[in-house]
């Protein structure tokens, strides 16, 4: 597979307080998230595919558009400050 097609596997997180020296940083496996996900997805895909036919929606195309939005929010930074605490968040 192509990474360019693969969502985030991690993420990294840095919180810092205020008076804080140093701040704590996360490293989050999402791979382990979507491993979670991928046994529930192949119990819902029967009445994805139900609901697909009802509304006249392909699913195919569909879970490749969900996939790709995905694979889009690799190298997403947030950071979020106010003035007790500021937190960042990196999808690798």
């Amino acid at each position: 597979m192509k990474p360019e097609i693969l969502p985030p596997m991690t993420a990294t997180m840095h919180v810092r307080a205020t008076g804080w020296r140093r701040g704590v940083r996360l490293w989050v496996p999402l791979f382990l998230v979507w491993l979670l996900l991928l046994p529930l997805l192949i119990l819902l895909l029967p009445f994805l595919f139900v609901g697909a036919l009802i509304l006249g929606i392909n699913l195919w195309r569909s879970l490749k558009a969900l996939n790709a939005l995905l694979a889009a929010t690799r190298g997403t930074q947030v950071e979020v400050a106010n003035r007790d605490t500021n937190f960042f968040i990196r999808l690798h």
